[in-house]
């Protein structure tokens, strides 16, 4: 998981559900400018979820620095948690077509306070039953 608050409290969630294998590289507030500028180390990842966008969703160099966080991600697999903010939402939608990438819209799940989900247990049961083993193989 790699990201803002929403990667972070996700990872939390898979890890109560599978375990400590999911590695997360994520800080609570981090816009898209701070996630493109980090530093992450290659890791032969089987799936990658990317959260950004829903710190800065008007922020017009968002396409291009999620573009940038992108290209910097390999994975067998890589999805997007789309924000809650519908422009940010949408802008995260076309990198990840861009780069045919999978999504989860986040507005499916009943928001907290318009950016957090009430409960990340179901993002994470909505990641397993996309058959997903963080630290594994895909079911």
């Amino acid at each position: 998981m790699v990201g803002d608050s929403l990667a972070h409290f996700a990872a939390q969630a898979v890890r109560a559900a599978q375990g400590p294998a999911c590695r997360v590289v994520a800080r609570k507030g981090a816009g898209s400018a701070e996630i493109a500028s980090w530093r992450v180390p290659p890791v032969d990842a089987t799936f990658v979820v990317i959260s950004a966008g829903s710190n800065d969703p008007r922020n017009p160099a968002l396409p291009r620095n999620l573009a940038a966080i992108r290209a910097r991600i390999t994975g067998k697999r890589v999805a997007w948690l789309l924000p809650y903010d519908r422009q940010a939402a949408l802008i995260v939608h076309r990198v990840a077509v861009s780069f045919g990438d999978s999504e989860m819209d986040l507005a499916a799940y009943p928001a907290r306070d318009g950016i957090h989900p009430q409960s990340y247990a179901g993002v994470a049961g909505a990641l397993t039953r996309w058959g997903i083993r963080f630290g594994g193989t895909p079911k």
